[in-house]
């Protein structure tokens, strides 16, 4: 219990000073006048340093690793190019809106479009898209993937009221802001919920690991030039046999002339007063390789890649993982994404042009998982009558509608390439005819006529029996 009394207390001084007595743990104790004039002359040393504190600065680190990271952007195109692929086809049941759809998809450059809006998403964690309409209003003339990091949002009570883009010059000046329409821009947000006004980039959880890498490969770099040019020293003189050796500068000159002329793949002859020490090729070195190893799956973890692509786990690609099939969930994800931007255009497009149809949207993606087998067991579900031929559709990624206009605009083709005992079964089956099976048997003859000529054929055969004699006579 602490007890309080009303005599004065006593200060004790032992004739040290204050200063000299540092805070245990302070990263800045002991700097000085650097660090009292800069707080943030130090800021490289901490850990904390790997993650930047705004979401601006967040982005610019994002992009400055895709672009020296061979992983990272290995990575986020892989992303990119297992849920896109290489182009995107837009369909429609009505032939008409269908080959508009395209015209306006080639002409506004949606394929480039789209790819780029995911890569912002994915790098940055927004993706920003604004279009443009004709001078009539009655069209979509352009459309544009805005920088995320130019752009600044007002909100009032959780509602975007302002939407105000900042564009910065190559040379880092800011141009004047420009107010862009709310109802003629689109905003994507990645990994967030939706209160939150910036989305997450899929870089962020990477960004320490990334930072360590760095630093290994730096000790790496500096080990590599210690041993390519170590520090060596010649000593001249010392203590020798219990006599002290003092050289003078003519010994000093002498030992320095002899060893520039010496040849370095030969040894030289010295005295036994000159010694040659080498600093910086000798002692224990830092193994990075196993620690780089490390370090490149855990960011490749970090970027939702699985780790058996680094450690080569498992026999491919359709492995039954939790992790394969959380990249295929993902994939999913960002196929979505794709669509909603898809449908922001299209939905403007098909209002201003007075259409009501559907649109369909098919990815030529990749598939990592290989689906053979559940593909085959839909199918035989189909053909045991257990699923309806439009579920099956809608597994395989088709749409029904599509699938049946196009249907009914085929012929029915069917195999020809039939051996005879295949027609004759079929026209004993009495599913052919025979003139049907010797059109098909690609014989000239009608039947009837060929019938005659068997039976007449047969009838000479059994009454123009001739018995060979002399002479070759009957």
């Amino acid at each position: 219990m602490a007890r309080t009394t009303g005599r004065k207390k006593r200060t004790r001084t032992t004739g040290r000073s204050q200063d000299e007595f540092l805070v245990v743990g302070d990263p800045h104790a002991g700097l000085g006048t650097t660090a009292a004039l800069s707080a943030g002359a130090f800021r490289e040393l901490s850990v904390t340093s790997a993650i930047p504190y705004s979401w601006e600065d967040r982005a610019r680190k994002a992009v400055e690793y895709y672009q020296e990271e061979p992983l990272v952007a290995n990575a986020i195109n892989a992303w990119r190019t297992f849920a896109l692929g290489d182009e995107i086809q837009v369909s429609c049941d009505d032939e008409e809106v269908q080959d508009e759809a395209r015209d306006l998809y080639w002409q506004l450059g949606l394929n480039s479009f789209v790819k780029d809006m995911i890569l912002q998403l994915l790098l940055k964690g927004d993706a920003i898209g604004y279009f443009n309409r004709n001078q009539r209003g009655d069209n979509v003339a352009r459309v544009t993937c805005v920088n995320p990091v130019s752009m600044r949002f007002e909100y009032d009570n959780d509602y975007l009221v302002e939407a105000i883009q900042r564009p910065q010059n190559d040379d880092g000046s800011y141009g004047e802001e420009i107010s862009l329409a709310l109802d003629q821009m689109l905003h994507l947000k990645w990994n967030v919920p939706e209160f939150e006004i910036r989305g997450n980039s899929m870089v962020l959880p990477a960004f320490e690991a990334i930072q360590l890498l760095r630093d290994y490969r730096k000790a790496e770099r500096a080990i590599a030039k210690r041993w390519a040019t170590p520090l060596r020293f010649i000593q001249v003189g010392g203590n020798f046999g219990g006599k002290l050796i003092l050289p003078d500068q003519t010994m000093l000159d002498r030992v320095r002339d002899g060893m520039e002329r010496m040849d370095l793949k030969s040894g030289m002859v010295v005295p036994f007063y000159v010694k040659a020490e080498t600093y910086g090729a000798e002692g224990a070195t830092l193994n990075t390789e196993d620690k780089v190893k490390e370090v490149k799956e855990d960011i490749l973890v970090a970027l939702g890649l699985a780790r058996s692509i680094v450690t080569g786990d498992g026999p491919n690609f359709a492995t039954a993982s939790v992790s394969m099939q959380k990249m295929v969930v993902q994939l999913k994800e960002i196929k979505q994404a794709a669509r909603d931007i898809l449908d922001w255009v299209y939905d403007e497009w098909m209002e201003r042009r007075g259409h009501d149809e559907i649109l369909h949207y098919q990815f030529s993606d990749l598939d990592l998982t290989a689906e053979v087998d559940q593909k085959k067991l839909l199918v035989e579900l189909y053909d045991r009558g257990l699923i309806s031929k439009t579920t099956l559709q809608q597994k395989m990624g088709l749409s029904p509608a599509v699938e049946t206009k196009q249907q009914e605009g085929e012929e029915i083709v069917m195999d020809t390439n039939w051996s005879v005992q295949d027609i004759a079964q079929l026209v004993a089956l009495e599913v052919l005819t025979v003139d049907e099976a010797r059109a098909r048997l690609k014989l000239a003859t009608p039947a009837d006529k060929a019938r005659e000529k068997s039976a007449r054929a047969d009838v000479t055969r059994l009454y123009d029996r001739r018995t060979p004699g002399k002479g070759g006579q009957p």
